[in-house]
């Protein structure tokens, strides 16, 4: 009967079985379904990939033809070194205004970061003050304590046989009423001591960002620097064929003959080479900054980056803060009609915060 009971079950556990089986082969068949499919989508990113550098290699084998083809020419040659000379103009320029953005970033973090653990330190002292206070008003009292209770072992000591019997016991209670009294006045100590190491081993906070007012600062001086870069290359137009020179390719610029190329080239490496008086493009920056802090505004009281209104023009000489403002003006004082942040000279939007 039990053998015949197996064999009626047994259609019913094959079927159970069977059913597993093709769930599992669904299941595996949904993975694989999946896995192929995301496998396409990759191999079609790859294929995008490789077209856009197949594109970008076939872009830059026309490019060096192109040049090839215009070094051959000793005029265009001489119009490619100038070319190549303003863009490197450019790029010393814009190096410039990164370095000094970010040496003035790092300058604005020390000093904030200094005036806020400054502040912290302070209140660490006067919570350490506190402290020290209660400490020293807890050792006197230890201290006194102490006193009492060696006065007592004294006078203890000093009892004869039958003073000890009759005044001995209550001295004795004394002293230990002392001496609990200062095993509750040490936990005290020791527990002001811990207080103080915990509060000297806090970590100093740290800023989390500059504030509106220093990325302001900073920002401005940036742009002052810009347009005195605009002012020092200014001469002869350097500075608006460096411009044109990142917008245009080297075919399309055209400086004259052979020997206005020669002249021009020497231009750019002179100027260049006359941005190492630091001292002097530090003190025309400074008085820059402090004159757009006059004359610029911002949208909000939120917006670190000033309205582009206030640079339409760069005046060539700023009123001094040391001389009271006043200012001399002269027929060459006319401001440059360039805005370096509306037109994003040496790159400088790149660089603000």
């Amino acid at each position: 009967m039990a053998e015949l009971a197996s064999l009626i079950k047994l259609p019913g556990r094959q079927s159970e079985q069977s059913d597993e089986e093709l769930q599992k082969l669904f299941s595996n068949r949904a993975t694989v379904k999946r896995e192929l499919s995301a496998l396409r989508r990759e191999r079609h990113e790859l294929l995008d990939k490789l077209k856009e550098q197949e594109g970008a290699i076939i872009r830059v084998r026309e490019q060096l033809e192109s040049l090839e083809r215009l070094l051959a020419n000793p005029l265009a040659a001489a119009n490619a070194m100038v070319y190549f000379q303003l863009r490197h103009l450019w790029r010393v320029g814009a190096q410039r205004v990164e370095q000094f953005s970010n040496e003035l970033r790092a300058q604005r973090e020390r000093k904030e970061r200094a005036k806020l653990q400054e502040a912290a330190l302070e209140k660490r002292k006067h919570r350490l003050d506190i402290l020290n206070d209660k400490l020293q008003s807890l050792l006197i009292k230890d201290r006194n304590l102490a006193h009492e209770v060696e006065t007592h072992q004294k006078r203890l000591e000093a009892m004869n046989g039958i003073a000890r019997i009759f005044k001995g016991p209550a001295v004795k209670r004394r002293i230990g009423g002392l001496n609990n009294g200062r095993e509750a006045l040490q936990a005290r100590i020791e527990e002001v001591k811990e207080t103080q190491a915990k509060i000297n081993a806090e970590p100093l906070p740290d800023i989390s960002g500059l504030s509106l007012e220093s990325r302001r600062l900073i920002n401005l001086a940036v742009l002052a620097l810009a347009q005195e870069l605009v002012l020092h290359f200014g001469e002869h137009n350097l500075v608006n064929f460096a411009k044109s020179s990142t917008e245009k390719p080297v075919a399309d610029m055209k400086f004259g003959d052979r020997r206005d190329c020669d002249r021009l080239v020497e231009r750019i490496r002179g100027r260049i080479s006359e941005l190492d008086d630091q001292k002097a493009i530090a003190d025309a920056v400074k008085a820059r900054t402090d004159y757009l802090l006059v004359e610029t505004s911002f949208a909000d009281e939120k917006t670190t980056v000033p309205l582009s209104e206030g640079f339409v023009g760069i005046p060539p000489e700023v009123p001094s803060l040391t001389s009271g403002g006043v200012q001399q003006k002269r027929a060459s004082d006319a401001p440059l009609r360039v805005n370096v942040l509306a037109d994003d000279y040496w790159d400088v939007l790149k660089v603000l915060l």
